[in-house]
């Protein structure tokens, strides 16, 4: 009788080549295009406190984010965005 695994250790058995190639040609659904969407949790104040933030800039928060971003790539030597 062939030992079967439980709990955790199930999902650490090699896959077949045949299940690996599959997935990988099946049709990619999110990102595709041009403009890839991301998601940003933040807790009513942080978003508040950001918002007005970003009107007193007169810019958007995506506008403050790429900014903060291309700044931190820009101090580690990575460019900008």
């Amino acid at each position: 009788m062939s030992e079967r695994q439980t709990g955790l250790a199930s999902f650490t058995r090699r896959q077949s080549s045949n299940t690996a190639q599959e997935i990988s040609e099946a049709p990619r659904k999110r990102g595709k295009g041009e403009t890839v969407s991301i998601t940003v949790r933040l807790t009513r104040s942080q978003w508040e406190r950001l918002h007005q933030f970003a009107v007193s800039e007169g810019d958007s928060l995506q506008g403050l984010a790429l900014r903060g971003l291309s700044l931190l790539l820009r101090e580690k030597g990575l460019g900008e965005l």
